[in-house]
């Protein structure tokens, strides 16, 4: 259970969800984690999230801006010195069918889903390249992705082109940077019940399956929907010296959905 001891990683979307349970995975492992994330309550939040040697420090921040990318990076080399792993994983599922897309909407899911991970990668990769090698490698990246950015998902326009992009932008970083010892990687979930919903919760709680979850499991080959911590093992994976030869690939865990 140390697989990142003495690394610093940085997560965004760190107070809920596939963020929290990434943060206090890695906290586990013996990583010092910087959770950021927009929410007032991130320190609250992950206060309690404890690790072997390990330590987390919240930050809030808006990692659409690059003045947010920034301090969240400040912060990190402020008290660690240097950043081993990013995990952007910051984003918001939605969307629509073309002609009910409107111009705001368009944006609001470019700017979240894709800019967001375009900014910090931009911040931190350009930390990470002066920094000494640990193992071979400088610093690694995990990208959150979607299933969606590989299939075609009925209206959800904006969050699917979005995915797809961040699938674009971690092969790209991928080829750009392995010269300087950047391992750059994307995980795809597939529907992980988090509870944030109303029909997540009912599911989780009384085992109800509202429309949406009964589709799910449809096209879910694996007897059950995805769990935050199926993510998080994934992200450590990609975080770890296990991964150090993978690079530029899209790692689904999606109970075999994209296989189907």
């Amino acid at each position: 259970m140390t697989r990142l001891r003495g690394r610093t990683a940085v997560v965004t979307g760190a107070a809920a969800g596939l963020g929290a349970a990434i943060t206090a995975r890695f906290l586990a492992e013996g990583a010092h984690v910087v959770a950021c994330d927009i929410r007032d309550d991130i320190a609250s939040r992950v206060a309690d999230l404890h690790g072997p040697d390990a330590s987390v420090t919240a930050v809030r921040c808006d990692v659409t801006r690059t003045e947010g990318a920034e301090s969240a990076l400040e912060a990190a080399l402020a008290i660690h010195g240097r950043v081993d792993v990013l995990v952007n994983n910051a984003g918001r599922f939605g969307g629509s069918t073309l002609l009910d897309t409107t111009d705001e909407e368009w944006d609001f899911h470019l700017a979240l889903n894709l800019t967001s991970q375009f900014v910090m990668c931009r911040t931190f990769v350009g930390a990470m390249v002066d920094q000494d090698e640990i193992t071979g490698v400088r610093g690694r990246v995990v990208n959150m992705a979607s299933q969606l950015g590989i299939t075609a998902p009925p209206a959800a326009l904006g969050y699917a082109v979005a995915k797809a992009g961040v699938i674009q932008l971690t092969r790209q970083l991928a080829v750009d940077y392995a010269r300087w010892g950047i391992v750059v990687n994307a995980i795809a979930p597939g529907r992980i019940i988090t509870g944030d919903h109303p029909g997540e919760r009912a599911y989780l709680d009384e085992g109800t399956v509202d429309a949406a979850t009964e589709f799910s499991l449809s096209r879910t080959p694996f007897p059950r929907l995805g769990r935050p911590e199926d993510v998080a093992g994934a992200a450590l994976y990609l975080a770890s010296d296990d991964s150090t030869f993978v690079s530029g690939s899209v790692l689904s865990v999606d109970g075999g959905w994209t296989a189907y």
